[in-house]
């Protein structure tokens, strides 16, 4: 029964993730949170309820500091209903499925589109109309907005009957798609005309928002003051914030007109709220930051929580709510509703039998908790309820902070997964873009994934695995070093996307020095045991041989462990050793010239001139594995092989076949040429522990 529900709550909240129009108000609120922290900590500052520190605000260089920050928590406060609704559209634009058509200039159409409609809708043309419209206070109207104009705006261009004919217009695209996005506009500026007229007409209001403010007044206006009251308001106001409504502006009219005087009749007022329920703001996300802080493993979101910590020890919950988030995430919709509740209870109970005082001072929203709770009741003993308050909360709100970072781990194993498909799609395309510059959730993947191989790197998580490879007679020859790397989370990670990150990252060269120094430590042990001919060969791509150290760093590995060089083989694939310049290939000479060998990787993808070959540069041949993974079905693949093999003994290089995995297979590799054998036929790749007796065993002592 607790798995399904389980698996039923996250497929809600896959739903929520995937969705495009909850994914387009999550990333605008998202988006808003520098306008949202900026305004927030200049309110902060101006209301710290210090009596010394107001009287500097008010008199030093005659208020200007003051007025300093009025003026940034108006102005971010002032215009927040315009900005996220630009965001919230702009979102919408920017994820919505691209079709055929589309162009950059569709996500500027419906931004300004968005916003004319929401000044319009707010009554500018009216002389009694107010700037406040266009702020915190109009949060619903905003998004009700942006994503109806969003919808209607690509519903229509999708049609294609308002597109222009560009008849010889192609050099002006700009302005054909300008045209073709009058009709649409039109009509959503129409629609939106209407509606305002019927909302003034029918309910006698201006706004949804003002609106739900009504239905709101009127289901409250006959309960008294009292504890359902109070559950009754913190219910109607956190069922808003979690669908990304401004619940506490919503119910503003209501609180001022009934619940702002101070008495000792009514338990029950906004600083009562403010000072012992909505610790750390809508929802008391104090206690989930506490939560995450002393409970979480992952160490992404307890950074999220320990940035939001000082924004909301003074109440001001948006930067955790929009960047964890909580807003529209249905796993923590119970502790979101639930935390603020049992909070009012028991503050109400224990303020009711008296344990502690009656509220008898107004304190400001933004006062921290612990000082507001003295304050308030002119007692420690508020202090200490606000603790056990938040102690209570902390505990609500574990177990689904447990759930969440199992949603996100699942999520993130999914992700990383379709991440490695596009990698590989690329990589069969022979079309690699950077993936840490993508702007989907394959991109947001990637930069986390980058993150965490950058502390891999550091902390010498990665590790290598051996495959070792035979000549004809079956006698182990060597292995070759393979980068592996097991994420805490989302397991095994594709060895090429390590490395496509690494490149990404600029943290290929700590990679290489690291592999350079595990491959000629690998070499040492074995020694130690094998006595006769044998190599550990390890990969290097073209930023290897540009790097400037490289072969300095060989050459300190190679002392450093007092090996010979002709042990240690290097590998690269066609691909690079195609786009290497004579800078490289000098630097690859005289690399042989001390005695590594060079070999070419992947070879018979059809990219790579003869020319290397008739260089001398390299020694040995591996065969791509599309050449010998279906060798057995496909003759053509014979007729490539025995080019290659017979090449080889022209122009005296090895050459070794990869991915062997049957005896017929090997057999007829063999036939065909092949001077050895690397492949899950003789063995899996394998640790350096476990490949000394498996050398031992393939090819013995002298």
């Amino acid at each position: 029964m607790k798995k399904r529900i389980k698996d039923s709550l996250f497929r809600i909240s896959d739903y929520f993730d995937n969705n495009l129009l909850f994914k387009a108000v999550r990333q605008g609120l998202v988006m808003m949170i520098p306008l949202l922290v900026s305004g927030s900590v200049a309110l902060m500052l101006s209301n710290l309820p210090f009596p010394t520190y107001q009287k500097f605000l008010s008199t030093f260089w005659n208020g200007r500091i003051a007025a300093f920050l009025g003026f940034i928590s108006s102005a971010s406060y002032g215009s927040f209903a315009i900005g996220l609704s630009l965001t919230t559209s702009f979102s919408y634009a920017m994820n919505r499925p691209k079709k055929e058509g589309d162009s950059r200039g569709d996500a500027i159409t419906v931004i300004l589109l968005t916003m004319v409609t929401l000044i319009g809708f707010s009554g500018i043309q009216y002389e009694d109309f107010s700037t406040t419209a266009l702020g915190t206070n109009n949060i619903f109207t905003a998004l009700f907005i942006s994503l109806i104009c969003s919808v209607l705006f690509f519903k229509i261009k999708d049609t294609g009957r308002f597109r222009m004919r560009r008849h010889g217009m192609e050099a002006d695209n700009c302005y054909a798609e300008a045209v073709s996005g009058i009709v649409p506009s039109l009509f959503i500026v129409a629609v939106f005309a209407i509606l305002r007229q019927v909302f003034v007409a029918v309910f006698h209001v201006d706004s949804v928002q003002g609106l739900l403010e009504v239905i709101v007044s009127r289901l409250l206006v006959s309960i008294e003051n009292g504890l359902i009251v109070a559950i009754a308001i913190l219910l109607l106001t956190h069922c808003m914030w979690i669908v990304g409504i401004h619940g506490s502006n919503v119910l503003e009219p209501v609180m001022q007109e009934n619940f702002v005087r101070i008495s000792q009749e009514a338990v029950y007022n906004k600083t009562f709220q403010d000072v012992f329920v909505l610790m750390g703001g809508t929802g008391a996300v104090l206690c989930l930051v506490f939560s995450i802080l002393l409970f979480s493993k992952k160490s992404s979101i307890k950074s999220i929580a320990g940035l939001s910590l000082p924004t909301v020890f003074f109440n001001i919950s948006e930067l955790i709510s929009f960047g964890l988030p909580v807003i529209l995430n249905p796993i923590f919709v119970i502790p979101y509703l639930l935390v603020p509740v049992v909070l009012c209870i028991i503050s109400y109970a224990a303020i009711y039998i008296g344990i502690v005082p009656h509220v008898i001072h107004q304190v400001e929203w933004t006062t921290p908790i612990f000082l507001s709770g003295y304050l308030a009741t002119g007692s420690i003993a508020g202090s200490i309820l606000q603790a056990v308050c938040l102690a209570a909360g902390i505990l609500i709100y574990l177990p689904f902070l447990r759930l969440f970072e199992e949603h996100g781990e699942r999520q993130l194993v999914k992700n990383v997964k379709e991440l490695t498909k596009e990698l590989q799609r690329q990589e069969a395309a022979n079309a690699i873009m950077p993936l840490t510059e993508r702007k989907d959730t394959l991109g947001g993947v990637a930069r986390l994934l980058s993150a965490d191989l950058k502390d891999a790197v550091k902390d010498k998580k990665l590790f290598f695995v051996y495959q070792p490879q035979v000549d004809t007679e079956e006698k182990c020859i060597g292995a070759e070093a393979l980068i592996r790397w097991i994420h805490p989370i989302a397991g095994f990670i594709y060895p090429p996307l390590i490395i496509q990150l690494a490149r990404e990252e600029n943290l290929l060269h700590d990679i290489e020095a690291y592999l350079f120094d595990e491959a000629a430590h690998a070499i040492s042990e074995i020694e130690k045991v094998i006595h006769t001919e044998f190599k550990i060969s390890v990969n290097i791509t073209n930023e290897s041989l540009a790097w400037e150290d490289f072969e300095h760093c060989l050459a300190d590995t190679v002392s450093k462990y007092h090996i010979s060089p002709k042990r240690l083989w290097l590998e690269i694939t066609e691909q690079d050793a195609l786009v290497s310049s004579k800078e490289m290939l000098d630097k690859i000479q005289r690399l042989k010239e001390q005695g590594h060998i060079f070999l070419i990787d992947d070879f018979g993808m059809g990219h790579t001139s003869l020319l290397y070959l008739q260089t001398n540069h390299f020694g040995v041949v591996k065969l791509d594995g599309s050449l010998t993974k279906d060798i057995l079905q496909n003759d053509r693949n014979k007729n490539i092989i025995t080019a290659i093999t017979e090449l080889g003994k022209s122009l005296h290089f090895k050459t070794i076949a990869e991915y062997v995995e049957t005896e017929e297979q090997k057999n007829l590799l063999l036939v065909l040429g092949c001077d050895g054998f690397q492949g899950y036929y003789y063995s899996k790749p394998i640790t350096l522990e476990e490949l000394v007796p498996w050398m031992e065993h393939h090819k013995g002592k002298t």
